[in-house]
């Protein structure tokens, strides 16, 4: 029984291996079907790119522009046609000044296409060239992301003559519409300014229209949208503008010295020098700043006839209660005029601002009229006494011996308001026939001056009438000694004869003021006592 069942067995395997197919059969066949494959695409993809080459001849490739315009499949007419009809919307702003105001980016006109004949000339040889030059067997580039970018220069062809009328025609360009520009200029002096401005030039309108034409015909020709006439300089400008070096350099010097502010000091009196007074000073004249350095010496002189005090007379207040008015010789406040000229013009020159006292040759003590102060000599000259005051206290006082009474009137000490010239110890008074020397020399007016006289034995009373100096004030050697420790240059020496000058000799008395100026010596008279020394000139 089992034996038959594997005989069964062997007989069925044995018909399944006839029915199995030969496997090298059954590749034959798969490679001949994907060969059949091949063959077919690869007639395709010939037949498509050989249908691609034959349309690329006559359209351009995808991804072509043409003047901004997508070309891409189409063919050269239709683009020709499509480019030329961009000429009707071509036009050329033409932008300048207002004609009325000057403004600039003024719109004067626009060159319309219809008014000049305006044709575009050659554009179906430059698009028709273009597309012989594509390369249709490359057209597959194409769908590979590649673009063809073309700029095409179209010739343009108008009538220059009716260009030129229908510019001619532009109200900016009539003859009659156009201004004259104004060159910039230096402004009068302005009270709201305080000074001087440049005033800016005026744009004028005056247009080259012949150049603007020239200059527009390329525009045209050039395909552009608009051009300006002022930037390409075709309007008539002002030959100063307002940034002109030279213009500024005038206003600018001019305003620095009218912005000069002096404030002085001027014997207690403040004076300011500013606008006020500059503005007639400065000015300007043939192209440059000018300063009167004339009016510069006048108003000095003018302050210092107002403020000084040299020289004039003074009422003075004696030590006896009673009011005197006396010439003031040498002491007092005096400008010295030429070195304050010269110092104020150098300062309105470098626009200074400043407070300052004048320049003085002469000083006094005290400021204001009464400029003699509260520390002074007083000398009584009737009663031949002296008092020394000392911030208004008496300190000393003495008696003294004056210039005589009977020689000639060169002998007289003169009366008036002093200012110490100098001191100095051990000086030498000396005379045509004497040399005599005094431990205390202390002149106050050319040769007069106080000082020791060791000579004499006594002082005061009338003394001085018959057997007095020969001008200067002798004193007591302890007196000088002390009075020398008290006074310095300038200090006031107050001289006066309350009763009068007591005068009893020869004639031809002067004038008053008619004193020898210092250095001058004074004339001799008569042959002096014994013990005096006749002429008091000191050398040191």
């Amino acid at each position: 029984m089992e034996e038959r069942q594997t005989g069964e067995m062997a007989e069925t395997e044995n018909i399944l291996e006839k029915k199995k197919p030969k496997p090298k059969r059954k590749r034959k066949f798969i490679l001949t079907a994907i060969l059949l494959i091949l063959v077919a695409s690869l007639a395709v993809v010939a037949y498509l790119y050989y249908r691609g080459v034959v349309y690329y001849q006559t359209h351009f490739f995808p991804n072509t522009n043409i003047n901004g315009m997508d070309c891409g499949d189409m063919e050269a007419a239709p683009i020709i046609e499509a480019l030329e009809q961009r000429i009707s919307e071509y036009a050329l702003a033409v932008v300048g000044r207002d004609y009325q105001t000057g403004e600039g980016d003024t719109i004067l006109g626009v060159i319309a296409p219809e008014d000049i004949r305006l044709n575009y000339v050659g554009t179906r040889e430059a698009v028709e060239s273009l597309l012989q030059q594509q390369d249709e067997f490359m057209w597959f580039e194409a769908y590979l992301d590649r673009s063809y970018i073309y700029t095409l220069e179209q010739d343009m062809t108008f009538d220059e003559a009716l260009l030129n009328s229908t510019v001619k025609s532009w109200d900016a360009c009539k003859r009659s519409n156009m201004r004259i520009p104004e060159n910039a200029y230096i402004s009068d002096y302005s009270e709201e300014l305080g000074g001087y401005e440049v005033i800016p030039e005026t744009t004028g309108t005056v247009l080259d229209v012949e150049k603007a034409i020239l200059l527009i015909v390329e525009a045209v020709g050039a395909q552009e949208a608009s051009i300006n006439l002022e930037e390409l300089e075709c309007y008539l400008d002002a030959t100063v503008k307002k940034d002109d070096k030279q213009l500024n350099r005038i206003v600018d010097n001019a305003n620095k010295w009218l912005g000069t502010k002096v404030v002085y000091d001027w014997n207690g009196t403040r004076v300011v020098l500013d606008n006020e007074t500059l503005k007639d000073w400065v000015s300007i004249e043939d192209g440059k700043a000018t300063l009167d350095e004339e009016a510069i010496g006048t108003f000095v002189k003018e302050q210092a006839a107002s403020y000084d005090t040299y020289g004039r007379r003074r009422n003075f207040m004696t030590t006896y209660g009673y009011e005197i008015s006396l010439p003031g010789r040498n002491y007092g406040w005096k400008t010295d005029v030429e070195s304050e000229t010269e110092e104020l013009t150098k300062l309105i020159y470098q626009g200074s601002s400043i407070e300052k006292e004048p320049a003085y040759s002469i000083r006094a003590r005290q400021k204001g009229d009464n400029d003699i102060g509260n520390s002074y000599i007083e000398a009584d000259m009737n009663s031949q006494h002296l008092y020394l005051y000392k911030d208004g206290a008496v300190v000393l006082e003495t008696d003294f011996v004056s210039g005589t009474m009977i020689s000639s009137f060169d002998c007289v000490t003169p009366e008036g308001v002093f200012g110490l010239l100098y001191k100095s110890t051990d000086a030498v008074l000396v005379g045509e026939t004497y040399r005599t020397p005094v431990k205390y020399w202390m002149p106050f007016y050319g040769n007069y001056g106080m000082h020791d006289a060791n000579w004499r034995g006594a002082f005061g009373g009338e003394i001085f009438i018959t057997n007095g100096s020969h001008g200067c004030i002798n004193l007591p050697p302890s007196m000088a000694a002390q009075i020398y420790q008290y006074v310095s240059e300038g200090f006031p020496v107050i001289c006066y004869y309350p009763q009068g000058i007591p005068y009893i000799g020869p004639p031809a008395v002067p004038e008053e003021g008619e004193i020898p100026v210092e250095g001058e010596v004074p004339v001799e008279g008569e042959v002096p006592v014994e013990g005096e020394v006749p002429v008091e000139v000191p050398i040191e």
